[in-house]
């Protein structure tokens, strides 16, 4: 049985995997607080709020597919794997993000 000296079974396995359970919100709250801004993108590139609605809507559709299958994933083989996965290709993802936009 997993535990701590206190009976409370599991603490030590959720007490390792809080950092990366941390760096999920942390993303994901970054992500919502760009969707925030998006108001202002509209004013810069002309950009109609039907095409902001879209892009929105997307993103929370692949959230809301996505979400089941990487929580089966992370039941058949562990939450940590498929926690640093989707941090490293959230990672990869935000330097394409930054490289395209400075070679403009």
């Amino acid at each position: 049985m997993s535990g701590d000296s206190s009976g409370n079974p599991g603490t030590a396995v959720g007490s390792r995997l809080l950092p990366l359970y941390a760096a999920g919100f942390v993303t994901a709250f970054g992500a919502h607080s760009i969707a925030a801004s998006l108001g202002g993108y509209t004013e810069a590139t002309h950009a109609s709020l039907l095409t902001l609605g879209v892009l929105l809507a997307v993103y929370d559709g692949a959230e809301i597919v996505l979400k089941p299958l990487f929580g089966a994933l992370a039941d058949r083989i562990g939450p940590r794997p498929v926690l640093l996965g989707g941090l490293l290709a959230f990672a990869l993802a935000s330097a394409a993000s930054c490289w395209r936009a400075t070679q403009r």
